[in-house]
């Protein structure tokens, strides 16, 4: 925990900041391993401040890393009052977690001071893309009970079932095998529904519609997980095979590319010019995949137009996916850690 804090004092002050104000609860949570971290969390060299109201201050205050401040109401002169009293002059917030309303309201108490309010948003989202083995440990066995699931899913599943029951059926089984709440609601489709990206579970039926899209993930002492399969509950038409083993195809080839140092969007386009050279280049509109850890989806994002480099550590999805809409669609994803000059697949062997 305090390695975690010391790097991120680094980075501000790299940053040219004083000081930096936290309000995104998971990067809360990161820093300090402290859940729910409702509140702000002011991070300096001299001290850690939380901001937090009633109800979560004497769990908080059971950590001594940091002070806590109970604020019911006015917690913004809360917060200005010790920014002025630690005498700070740069201070930076996350721009993409702080409301308008919550800024301006900082804003204008800290010009008073002449104090600045600099947007500064990355600098806990770049350490957390980066995994310790502790942190891995935890999203291996997120992954272990998600596959888990998905061998559940292909036992139960009937003619009779609606993506709805099976998703009831799965959240189950994912809440009773882990210890945390889900990553996200499992997505479900069935037939024609597979080509929706997200699709949202329906009552509609199994019946004829033999395949069957699982996008799940469960979350294990606070890390997800996020896998996709396609399955057939028969032998699989020419047609979708097909188009499942271009998309298995390129799911190996981008996995093939994965190393430190290498581009991400030379990842994605790796996968992306086999899909094209296919022919099915207009079908596959989404990125290649995403960071995973606290969140779902976090730094890296890989996609088409990200020149940053993948860095050992790091923890992502590979996910290509052709949809044909009104058919079908195929979507393949698997996590894989970054190592070095290689990339160890976590979810399993890729050759399905």
């Amino acid at each position: 925990m305090r390695k975690k804090v010391s790097l991120a004092l680094k980075s501000i002050e790299e940053n040219g900041l004083d000081a930096l104000l936290l309000s995104n609860p998971t990067n809360i949570s990161y820093l300090t391993e402290f859940r729910p971290a409702e509140g702000y969390l002011l991070l300096t060299r001299k001290k850690l401040v939380y901001f937090t109201n009633f109800i979560y201050a004497e769990e908080a205050k059971k950590l001594k890393i940091w002070k806590v401040k109970i604020a019911q109401s006015e917690i913004f002169n809360h917060i200005v009052k010790e920014i002025v009293a630690l005498n700070i002059k740069n201070i930076g917030f996350e721009e993409k977690n702080l409301s308008y309303l919550e800024y301006k309201k900082i804003k204008e108490l800290l010009l008073k001071e002449h104090i600045k309010f600099l947007p500064s948003y990355g600098i806990i989202e770049k350490m957390r893309s980066i995994k310790n083995k502790d942190e891995i440990n935890f999203i291996k066995k997120a992954i272990s009970i998600t596959l888990s699931a998905i061998d559940f899913i292909k036992d139960i599943a009937n003619s009779n079932m609606t993506e709805k029951d099976l998703q009831t059926e799965t959240e189950k089984f994912l809440k009773l095998k882990s210890n945390d709440t889900l990553a996200f609601p499992p997505i479900i489709a069935f037939g024609k529904n597979t080509s929706i990206v997200h699709h949202i579970p329906s009552q509609k039926k199994l019946a004829d519609n033999k395949i069957i899209l699982i996008d799940l993930g469960a979350r294990y002492y606070g890390y997800c997980a996020d896998l996709t399969r396609t399955i057939f509950l028969d032998k699989m038409p020419f047609s979708v095979r097909r188009i499942y083993d271009i998309v298995s195809k390129a799911q190996e080839i981008a996995i093939k590319k994965i190393k430190e140092g290498v581009k991400i969007n030379e990842v994605d386009k790796a996968a992306r010019g086999f899909i094209s050279k296919k022919g099915f280049g207009k079908n596959f509109g989404h990125g290649l995949g995403h960071g995973v850890g606290m969140s779902v989806h976090e730094e890296p994002y890989l996609n088409p137009f990200n020149s940053g480099t993948l860095k050992s550590g790091m923890v992502i999805t590979i996910e290509p996916a052709i949809y044909l809409p009104s058919e079908f669609g195929i979507r393949i994803e698997d996590m894989v850690l970054v190592k070095g000059n290689k990339a160890e697949v976590l979810s399993g062997n890729i050759n399905r």
